[in-house]
């Protein structure tokens, strides 16, 4: 199995997609901010699903996962302009699935090493995608170091520690937080949120970075605590 390549279609789409982003926002400074700012978030996000419908059981992921990541990013007093591009790199982070092929997304059970390399290649062309686009291309170190891991041992670039961007261990967490609470082909059943989280205090210090970590994980425990008191009360 070689390198893998774009093709055609996915090209054509990106570019046009893209373009039509880059023109909504440089008119949204002259017309309409607010409402041209939502359209262009709106194009983004369909963008997204566009690329989840390949990857069976990712649909909505971009979507909870940008949620979920404006609110830790908030715990660590990102604001305005900061955490727009947050959302934004929420939903573009896993663009660069689009070349990856859909036999290898949706398989049931473990990849093969060979399979395995090219699934980590997302990042790398995710990052290429948006760098391109310049009311975007101050997302693509987020979106290239997002799968990168505390200790070092994460991909592409190995980084550790606080070389990996604050962005990146926002996104890295709350995107396999969802992951672990839904359904995955290569997963038997998804995770209660509860056990998530114990499964992402296992791997604080190891793959994410413990500040981060906790920070998410107290997030997280509270929203169930009140969802719990909700419900006792209704």
């Amino acid at each position: 199995m070689g390198s893998p390549t774009f093709t055609p279609g996915v090209i054509v789409t990106t570019i046009i997609s893209l373009a039509i982003l880059v023109a909504s926002v440089y008119v949204s400074r002259l017309y309409l901010p607010r409402k041209i700012k939502r359209a262009y978030l709106n194009s983004i996000t369909v963008l997204a699903a566009a690329v989840e419908t390949r990857d069976m059981g990712t649909l909505g992921h971009a979507q909870r996962v940008a949620q979920l990541t404006v609110d830790l990013a908030r715990r660590f007093g990102i604001q305005g302009r900061g955490l727009e591009r947050m959302e934004y790199a929420a939903l573009l982070m896993d663009m660069g699935k689009a070349n990856v092929p859909q036999a290898i997304l949706n398989k049931q059970g473990p990849l093969t090493s060979e399979e395995w390399e090219i699934v980590k290649t997302h990042p790398q062309l995710g990052a290429d995608m948006v760098a391109g686009v310049p009311f975007v291309a101050d997302l693509k170190d987020f979106i290239l170091h997002h799968h990168e891991y505390w200790n070092g041992t994460g991909y592409p670039d190995g980084l550790r520690g606080e070389e990996i961007p604050l962005e990146s261990r926002i996104l890295s967490i709350a995107a396999d937080y969802d992951a672990l609470v839904s359904e995955r082909p290569y997963r038997p059943r998804r995770l209660s949120p509860r056990d998530a989280v114990e499964e992402i205090r296992a791997s604080l210090g190891v793959k994410y970075d413990p500040t981060v970590g906790q920070a998410f994980v107290e997030m997280i425990m509270r929203e169930l605590v009140e969802a719990d008191s909700s419900g006792k009360a209704a």
